[in-house]
């Protein structure tokens, strides 16, 4: 019993220690418009699973792209397989 107590708090803790802490407003929406999702990360698609989100943009095009915190823009890549159209910005916090 105490072995089992033990292994559910050694668990417990090991899960609240491991979190990383969230920056709370530290980014902002890319787009002026709600965000209304067309595809979530990590979604089946037919053949892998999708590795990004996709934003409806309430069928208007020439939308301005805002990036979502101050950064640097560090890669531009356009292919036809992976991510497609994607640019890269380093955040200071370190996200990308």
């Amino acid at each position: 019993m105490r072995l089992h107590i033990f292994g559910v708090l050694f668990f417990s803790l090991t899960i609240l220690c491991s979190q990383e802490k969230y920056p709370k407003d530290v980014f902002s929406p890319p787009l002026d418009i709600p965000l209304v999702l067309a595809g979530t990360f990590g979604e089946l698609r037919s053949n892998h699973f999708h590795s990004g989100i996709d934003i409806k943009t309430q069928r208007r095009q020439g939308l301005p792209v805002y990036a979502i915190g101050n950064g640097t823009v560090t890669r531009i890549k356009v292919s036809l397989w992976g991510y497609g159209k994607a640019l890269y910005v380093a955040h200071p916090n370190g996200f990308t």
